[in-house]
């Protein structure tokens, strides 16, 4: 499988091409600007239809999705790493919620918003590593109002449509939320490396109103239990995109040492066989039949592992220059080093595969 959209149906427009080097051209500018805004470009990805491959109300496959996002990763993490939270934000609410919450669908896909997946407490909830943050309670006039903390979401845009798990007394739910509702409070996170233009932050909830109509009507756990594969996959996507764009970088150099060139030889080799891997699932999230081809979790913990490796591989190869605040390699390297704490981390992905074993 390759890694770029070549040998795709979704990348055969010469304006989807060119909408892919203007990702490209505009990425060190990107990263430059803690203030960048990814929301148009989204838009034309979104136009494009690039956004909602696999849905049932889109065309394409999940494999079609994974490959946009690994192919933008490749040019650009953090339109990538925006890309993929608002796309996982359409599935939540496109497969489990399209007819209570049709308006939100057709506004995440024309991006009239844009998405933010907060679920990483809700992932961890379900598999019992803590319990979730956000509590909702009725008020003397039997209204519910949702309180609490939400350590990190992405996407935090003014025009944000929030997707979260919070606790009712026993109950657990999934919730939509517009990011302008009362009482919710973004709090932005200081710099961060790389990765500034993914509008990242905390979310603090005080006393927020919470009706019948924001709730998806979905059992917590089988909700939780089903999109994960998809979240990881899409995740190991980007991951494979960025290797893939080190392990390039590297190709086009001359006089790589012979030791170096074997490692090269050899995390190409990984990337080949990772990208095999994407495929058998991608493959399987599109139909649910038989057992899962691979572990999610082990495949998401791999594809980390090598986009790290080749970034700092490509370090080691191009020398001084890599130093370069505005370099390529320099922003590839601060990238990579995103991926072992973005949630699920590192930590927790070993946690979990020692659970079930």
């Amino acid at each position: 499988m390759s890694v770029h959209l070549t040998d795709s149906a979704v990348r055969t427009d010469a304006s989807v091409l060119g909408l892919l080097q203007s990702i490209a051209t505009s990425a060190g500018e990107v990263d430059a600007n803690v203030d960048a805004d990814r929301r148009e470009i989204l838009g034309q990805l979104a136009s494009a239809g690039l956004l909602d491959l696999g849905l049932a109300i889109g065309q394409g496959s999940y494999l079609d999705q994974a490959r946009v996002l690994a192919d933008v990763a490749s040019m650009c993490m953090s339109t990538a790493f925006s890309a993929w939270a608002h796309r996982m934000t359409l599935e939540y609410v496109a497969t489990y919620s399209a007819d209570k919450h049709s308006h939100v669908v057709d506004a995440l896909r024309s991006l009239e918003v844009v998405g933010s997946t907060a679920m990483a407490g809700t992932f961890r909830a379900a598999s019992g590593q803590e319990e979730l943050t956000v509590h909702l309670t009725e008020d003397e006039n039997g209204v519910l109002r949702a309180n609490g903390f939400i350590p990190w979401a992405s996407n935090l845009y003014d025009n944000a449509v929030i997707v979260t798990g919070m606790l009712h007394g026993d109950t657990r739910r999934i919730v939509v939320l517009n990011r302008l509702r009362e009482g919710i409070e973004v709090l932005p996170t200081p710099q961060l490396m790389a990765l500034d233009a993914s509008r990242s932050g905390a979310i603090r909830l005080v006393d927020v109103v919470v009706t019948a109509d924001d709730i998806i009507e979905v059992d917590f756990l089988d909700f939780v239990r089903s999109v994960r594969p998809t979240f990881l996959a899409f995740q190991s996507a980007f991951c494979i995109g960025l290797a893939s764009a080190s392990l390039g970088a590297i190709r086009e150099l001359r006089g790589v040492a012979q030791s170096l060139g074997e490692r090269v030889s050899s995390q190409r080799d990984e990337l080949a066989r990772l990208c095999h891997r994407l495929e058998a699932l991608t493959i399987w999230l599109g139909n649910r039949e038989g057992e899962v081809p691979l572990n999610p979790v082990r495949l998401r913990l791999e594809a980390g592992h090598l986009a790290v490796s080749a970034t700092q591989l490509e370090l080691a190869v191009c020398g001084g220059r890599s130093f370069e605040a505005a370099s390529q390699t320099s922003r590839r390297v601060r990238e990579g080093l995103f991926l072992p704490v973005q949630s699920p981390t590192e930590a927790q992905l070993q946690w979990e595969l020692q659970q079930s074993k």
